[in-house]
């Protein structure tokens, strides 16, 4: 999680940092089509990187938890290290098309470009960054608080029925199951809102990729959502702490501390 904070942050910088670059530049004269291209594709690599490094975040909760020997053995530190150098790698190597290909401005009017490089970069970002990510969080997060309840269960039957405080330690491992589950659904929950924007606009044009001679006003409301779109996925780095000190007391608590 901290590695993923850290990519967010650099995530962060580097996108907002070159977006007002872009606003004054785009005053003067347009950017390169070398400069596209590699803020493209660094954009697309940091995002993706963070976006699976919270994944791996995810499966780990879930294997901490699990009772299951197999499964726990990957929650260990030094598999926590090998999986995000190769999530790292991955990364940086998975989006070199936009290094080939300036799939920074996709113009279906533009007949150099192809047509099929754009319909696999946008079902690429949609699958890769949007689709998957949010599933395996989701499905992670509930068996997460599955293996919590189970725990309880086990621990319940081990401690005396008749125990005095028996009952403030249930409520008290209760309210904790509640709360972890709680920042988990709301992270996924905030996470899939932050990238849809990016994922319709993606999806639309796909679409929208074999539609010629369009007006200059459907061109420009494009690039304007578009726009919009591409700024809409630095919300959930600039979100994710208000997001656990609003859901949690726990967290409230040990920050305090």
């Amino acid at each position: 999680m901290a590695t993923a904070s850290l990519i967010m942050l650099i995530n962060l910088s580097f996108g907002i940092g070159t977006t007002l670059y872009l606003l004054k530049l785009r005053n003067s004269s347009p950017p390169s089509a070398t400069f596209s291209k590699v803020h493209t594709y660094i954009i697309q690599s940091i995002s993706m990187m963070y976006r699976w490094c919270l994944v791996a975040a995810s499966f780990d909760r879930y294997a901490i938890t699990s009772t299951d020997l197999c499964l726990r053995s990957f929650a260990r530190m030094n598999i926590a290290r090998r999986t995000i150098a190769v999530i790292i790698v991955a990364w940086i190597v998975f989006p070199m098309h936009n290094l080939i290909y300036n799939t920074a401005n996709m113009n279906s009017n533009n007949f150099t470009y192809n047509t099929a490089l754009l319909y696999y970069h946008s079902s690429f970002t949609v699958v890769a960054g949007c689709i998957l990510p949010a599933s395996i969080m989701i499905i992670c997060a509930f068996l997460t608080y599955h293996n919590l309840v189970l725990k309880r269960k086990r621990r319940q039957n081990m401690v005396t029925p008749h125990a005095r405080n028996n009952s403030d330690v249930k409520l008290l491992e209760r309210k904790r199951d509640r709360q972890v589950l709680l920042i988990l659904i709301v992270q996924v929950v905030v996470f899939v809102i932050t990238i849809i924007p990016l994922t319709v606009s993606h999806f639309y044009n796909a679409v929208a990729l074999n539609i010629r001679n369009k007006s200059i006003e459907r061109i420009t409301i494009e690039r304007f959502a578009a726009y919009w779109a591409s700024l809409s996925v630095y919300l959930f780095p600039t979100l994710s702490f208000y997001l656990y000190t609003m859901t949690s007391s726990i967290f409230r608590d040990e920050l305090k501390k």
